[in-house]
């Protein structure tokens, strides 16, 4: 830890710069089959089975980075499907206990009239349900199982009845395959009371398969990435006409700027400035502990203490190497997008 205060100075900032986004990945299991997400699939970076971390690593893990990050923080719970770990409202409840925000990402099958009351009772924060088009079939295949998009609706109505005064939001990526509903998906969130936000992002390659520059070239993934790119660039135009209009997408204007270039070319680098993932923290359902899934492992939750391994040598060292990273990733583009981005004047318009 002496490293880590050596490095941030004052109290002050070691408060507030050591960490802005986490992402803990509770889960890799599901119970869809999306076309977007191979993790429902055979692990391939994993060829045994791992030690899944206990409630009190994961606890543990909470308390250890409560030091080190300010009032606003939030932890952010993925998988696979959250809901599908047996103790996340436990541990929700438990993060909510040290005055942490807290946030699951769903895709809103398992959220039946009992689960919705679970929810509420937990204290949780906000839930973000996964919703690729209001066209059931086009979700359903998306999603790879039959009859999810009318559990997503279902699901969003026991929310609305049983979790008063918890954020709701709605999150769609876009592809070649719901690029034609996108816009009517958003006037519906704009129209739906019970609907707080809406958050695009830009499809990438999907999770569990090997890192392949050109994957959007392929084959196998052509379904995914929009063919025509002045058509998507028309599409995020309107989103931006809408969000300057108040629109309830939660999006940063520049963020839907650089959208538009990375569909057109994915290859060059939308940020003139470096990548911000050095200020982030992602943890795998197996409890290892990665700045950046795309760098070197730093330990584990339930060997180490997380504060630590983000204060040693090797955390310092990983940062800088981030810093030189120029890759248009899906933690960079959508889940942790900061500004300085080149769009300033567009902000301003």
């Amino acid at each position: 830890m002496e490293y880590l205060k050596e490095l941030l100075g004052t109290k002050k900032c070691f408060d507030r710069k050591i960490l802005e986004f986490s992402c803990f990945g509770i889960t890799d299991d599901c119970i869809l089959k999306c076309k977007m997400c191979h993790k429902w699939k055979e692990d391939i970076f994993i060829k045994k089975k791992a030690k899944i971390p206990s409630l009190k690593d994961w606890k543990n893990c909470v308390s250890s980075i409560r030091g080190i990050t300010d009032d606003s923080f939030q932890i952010n719970f993925g998988g696979g499907e959250p809901f599908l770990n047996k103790d996340i409202l436990e541990l929700v409840r438990f993060c909510k206990s040290k005055n942490f925000k807290t946030n699951i990402a769903t895709n809103g099958y398992l959220i039946d009239q009992e689960m919705a009351k679970k929810i509420a009772d937990s204290g949780l924060d906000s839930v973000i349900l996964s919703l690729d088009s209001l066209d059931e079939n086009t979700h359903d295949y998306l999603r790879g199982v039959k009859g999810v998009f009318s559990r997503v609706m279902d699901g969003m109505a026991h929310l609305d009845k049983y979790c008063n005064g918890i954020y709701k939001g709605i999150c769609c990526a876009i592809y070649e395959k719901n690029l034609d509903g996108i816009l009517n998906l958003m006037e519906w969130v704009d129209n739906d009371s019970r609907i707080n936000s809406i958050y695009f992002m830009a499809c990438m390659q999907p999770n569990n398969t090997l890192v392949d520059p050109g994957w959007h070239k392929k084959d196998e993934f052509n379904f995914l990435w929009p063919k025509d790119s002045k058509k998507i660039s028309g599409v995020i135009d309107k989103l931006i006409e809408h969000k300057k209009n108040n629109s309830k997408i939660t999006n940063q204007i520049c963020q839907l700027e650089a959208f538009k270039l990375y569909y057109r070319c994915p290859e060059k680098f939308v940020k003139n400035t470096k990548c911000n993932m050095d200020r982030a923290v992602h943890i795998s359902s197996c409890g290892d502990i990665f700045l950046c899934y795309r760098w070197p492992l730093l330990g584990n939750i339930q060997t180490d203490d997380l504060a630590e391994v983000l204060g040693s040598e090797k955390a310092g060292r990983i940062k800088q190497d981030i810093a030189g990273c120029k890759d248009n990733c899906h933690f960079l583009l959508n889940c942790f997008f900061k500004d300085e981005y080149p769009f300033e004047s567009e902000t301003k318009k």
